[in-house]
């Protein structure tokens, strides 16, 4: 928080006897017109003549305090008191000479004697409130600041250190409410517009924030702080055109600027102008050859574009030139990591962390190459470490729920998401990963909230939303994937993938016309996308063309052999025509292409269970599934029906059509009507 400097006000004269009177008098007229030095000597005189003259020390301190000699000040006010123990002013402006020297725990005992004596001052509570925000005792600060603003509600200031305190104490819904009273009083301060939009983006309301850096940046053009958060804030939204020319923008009006040319790389990895994002630290680096940092920010570009060869390069001469960069040595593991170089990024994160033993990213490079070793232990404790280090990084939080999500215990990493999504709540990829373990553990009013905050962000990130949409198709909410990819699409019209998953929601939500158009459309614009096959050959199955539905499966496959969804949908077919044998061999194919698609597990056993020699593989089939996905309906479904039309086990099959109908399946509901009544 800014500190505010109290004015010492010069006080009426009073004739105290001639020739002092002469001299106060003289002081009060060149302190008037700031000549602080020459009123210093006059006070000085005035004391000589009458040291017990209480005013003549109180002068002369305003005056010191005004030159910043506070210690003079202070000894001057203490003189005053002596002399005049009720001066509740000596006491208030020695506060603020405390205040000054920043010795704020004399300040306030100071401060609460003046209030003691006066209770109606705003500027007492005010300035308190300064003292005690600056111990850190900002719970303090808010009530001294609710005071003053009782005694005087139309000071803006007053509203804005409010909200400044507040924000300290993560109460950013609470500051915001105080900044936007302040904005009313003081609509051109735009410094209070610039902690308001501050105060946004730490609640994830990112495009409020860019709203108010851009509305803060009109009155006050170049602060360059406005400037590189309105970047941050638009990098994280996917809105990387705005983020690279504000990232570029700062770097401009400040070459020197901590991250941002870090955080550039990364935005413009993420742009659609691959080549720009190639030729920018290109051009820097021929302007700039022997700059290591220059090459690490290429590398970093590179490696979020995926060519992690050549960003291993970049690395490489970044180290060659700086031998002690622990954020080269972090970045060239990651890049390792994503080449499944485990071992090797191990070493680059032991080595960044001897460079710099606080870099919590290098924690997590070395938790992720440990686990990528199947060191699960070892590498929960490197997370755990980072969390440690730097507990309000959210991305350290998300690492480590991956990790427990890998491992079944969604849960525990529910926990972990949780606090990302507390600390970086505009981030669409936190609540995209709390959405996917709730998908797990059958939270499904969690999934649709989660789902909501992420359309709320709006992210402008085509494949990100598309993996978003793609897990809402995967868990059955086809009404709110069909949202998505209509937006998706109406955004990106030759998006072939969105075609192909909103014509899974739409056939799922009984359009099944609409799905082959869609899955038509994805064709014309890809005739090698084997996934549009395999869902047209799917809407096909469902409106019993089965020979349709085998040729468009069949060239799927074509396209791709190790396609499992293919022999997922063929399987559907084969059991439509009873050909149980054959829907198990394609359900085994499935699993042999893709081991971690639990959900063919429930229905492999359902084809078992039509096959007399084949119940005990049916019953660990299904436990397994129950195992693995508890809340999955679809499992408790499956099972239900097979008890109920092949092992003529009713009361069985009705504990678990009753289960599958209380988790959410509405054929679970129709067939509990049918058969449990």
């Amino acid at each position: 928080m800014s500190r505010l400097l109290i004015a010492f006000f010069l006080l009426p004269f009073y004739c105290l006897g001639q020739t002092a009177d002469t001299y106060l008098q003289k002081g009060n007229e060149e302190a008037g017109r700031k000549a602080y030095r020459e009123a210093i000597a006059d006070f000085t005189k005035a004391i000589g003549l009458n040291s017990s003259l209480s005013k003549a020390y109180f002068y002369r301190a305003n005056a010191e305090g005004n030159i910043k000699d506070e210690q003079a000040a202070i000894k001057d006010f203490t003189k005053t008191l002596e002399l005049d123990p009720n001066n509740t002013n000596a006491y208030f402006y020695r506060a603020n000479a405390y205040n000054e020297l920043k010795q704020y725990k004399a300040a306030i005992v100071d401060f609460d004697k003046a209030i003691s004596m006066v209770h109606t001052n705003p500027d007492m509570y005010h300035y308190r409130a300064n003292a005690k925000s600056n111990m850190g005792d900002y719970s303090g600060a808010v009530e001294d600041f609710t005071t003053a603003i009782r005694l005087s509600p139309n000071d803006p200031e007053l509203f804005e250190y409010r909200g400044v305190t507040k924000a300290n104490l993560d109460d950013n819904k609470g500051a915001i409410a105080d900044y936007d009273i302040a904005v009313k009083l003081d609509p051109r301060n735009a410094d209070l517009i610039y902690y308001r939009a501050n105060s946004k983006a730490n609640i994830g309301d990112y495009r409020g924030a860019i709203e108010d850096f851009g509305r803060s940046l009109g009155l006050k053009p170049n602060n360059i702080d406005a400037i590189f958060y309105k970047a941050n804030a638009e990098a994280n939204i996917g809105e990387y055109k705005e983020a690279v020319a504000d990232f570029k923008r700062t770097i401009q009006l400040d070459p020197h600027r901590p991250n941002a040319l870090k955080y550039l790389a990364h935005a413009l990895a993420n742009d659609d102008d691959e080549q720009g994002a190639l030729d920018y630290f290109g051009d820097q680096i021929k302007r700039d050859p022997n700059n290591a940092e220059l090459y690490l920010y290429d590398g970093l570009v590179k490696s979020n574009m995926n060519r992690k060869t050549e960003a291993i390069e970049e690395f490489n001469r970044s180290i060659s030139l700086n031998p002690k960069s622990s954020d080269a040595y972090q970045s060239r593991g990651d890049a390792w990591l994503g080449l499944k170089g485990y071992k090797i990024a191990e070493k680059d994160a032991d080595t960044a962390i001897r460079l710099d033993p606080q870099n919590s990213y290098a924690y997590i490079t070395k938790g992720r190459a440990l686990f990528g070793q199947n060191d699960t232990t070892a590498a929960m404790a490197e997370l755990d470490k980072a969390v440690n280090i730097a507990p309000r990084n959210d991305y350290a939080y998300a690492i480590r729920g991956d990790l427990k999500s890998s491992k079944s215990d969604y849960t525990a990493a529910l926990q972990d998401y949780d606090k990302a999504v507390a600390l970086n709540g505009g981030f669409a990829e936190n609540y995209f990963r709390q959405l996917k373990a709730r998908i797990k553990t059958g939270d499904r009013p969690g999934v649709v909230q989660d789902f909501n905050r992420i359309m709320e962000i709006n992210t402008k990130r085509p494949n990100f939303m598309l993996e978003v949409g793609k897990a809402m198709n995967g868990a059955d909410f086809y009404s709110e994937a069909l949202t998505l990819f209509d937006r998706l699409i109406k955004n990106n019209p030759k998006l072939t993938d969105a075609y192909v998953q909103r014509g899974i929601a739409k056939q799922n939500t009984g359009d099944v016309q609409g799905a082959m158009h869609d899955y038509n459309t994805a064709i014309q614009l890809d005739p090698k996308s084997y996934e549009a096959y395999d869902n047209l050959g799917s809407a096909k199955l469902a409106s019993n063309d089965i020979d349709g539905a085998l040729k468009d499966i069949q060239k799927a496959i074509d396209i791709k052999e190790d396609d499992p969804n293919a022999y997922f949908i063929r399987a559907k077919a084969r059991m439509m025509t009873k050909n149980y044998a054959g829907a198990v061999d394609d359900y085994n194919s499935v699993l042999y292409i893709s081991l971690e698609n639990t959900k063919v597990y429930a229905y492999r056993a359902y084809a078992e269970s039509f096959i007399p020699d084949d119940k005990d593989r049916m019953n660990a089939d299904f436990a397994y599934a129950v195992k693995v996905e508890p809340k999955n309906p679809e499992t408790y479904y499956l099972r239900g029906l097979a008890k109920i039309l092949n092992l003529k086990d009713k009361p069985g099959a009705c504990t678990d059509l009753n289960q599958a109908a209380e988790l959410g399946s509405k054929a679970a509901q129709e067939d509990v009507k049918k058969y449990c009544k």
